[in-house]
């Protein structure tokens, strides 16, 4: 972004992302497509620093950097990126648009790409991923409790599910989504961070809209 025309459009499209919670699935599909080229240096020019922090946690959580990695909800691939420097090799990266899914490919960091609705069941098989990330997308699922049960079902024991999510929305469904898995001692609850920064140069993301991160240890 180079002129203040650029500019104004960068702070247009980081503004819709508040609003677009309800938006369907075609919506979020055209407005991702028509993103993804300059989604990156949007981003990350003000400050977005999930994707970073997100790998340095599958790091410090001790996951072999050879086993599979499940990046659910991976856009254009700046959480793959992240892992990649952090020498992690099998990753498999699920989205829904496809043009955010060419530019995650062009990045030479996954092993596997695909188009996937992530409010359906996930086409893998139990027990595949030493561990499931998805960062930034619990934002548009219907379906919160039944893609908790995917991510625990295709993570192995031992592995771990890792999870961000707007403060705005962390609310009682949420949390019961959450909770139902670990009071049925189907995973634990090993890390809850306190809210933090999410798109800290923007105008519209203060305090209210900073993301919460969770990790779960698959039983």
């Amino acid at each position: 972004m180079t002129d203040s025309k650029s500019m104004n459009q960068a702070d247009r499209d980081v503004s819709k992302l508040i609003g677009v919670t309800a938006a369907k699935l075609d919506e979020l599909e055209q407005y991702y497509d028509s993103w993804s080229e300059t989604y990156e240096d949007d981003l990350t020019s003000m400050g977005y620093e999930a994707p970073r922090l997100a790998a340095e946690a599958i790091k410090s959580h001790q996951i072999d950097p050879a086993q599979p990695i499940l990046d659910a909800g991976c856009g254009v691939g700046l959480t793959g990126l992240h892992l990649g420097k952090l020498g992690y090799t099998a990753i498999t990266g699920v989205d829904y648009s496809p043009k955010s899914l060419e530019k995650a490919e062009a990045r030479n960091c996954y092993a596997e790409l695909a188009r996937v609705d992530l409010n359906k069941p996930l086409d893998f098989a139990e027990n595949h991923f030493a561990a499931a990330q998805c960062i930034g997308t619990l934002t548009y699922i219907d379906n919160m409790a039944g893609l908790m049960r995917e991510f625990h079902r295709v993570v192995k024991p031992g592995g771990i599910v890792q999870l961000s999510h707007r403060v705005d929305l962390y609310d009682d469904a949420y949390r019961q989504a959450l909770g139902a898995l670990t009071d049925q001692g189907h995973w634990t609850h090993v890390h809850h961070s306190e809210p933090q920064p999410y798109i800290p140069g923007h105008q519209d993301f203060g305090d209210d809209q900073a993301i919460i991160f969770d990790i779960f240890r698959v039983k």
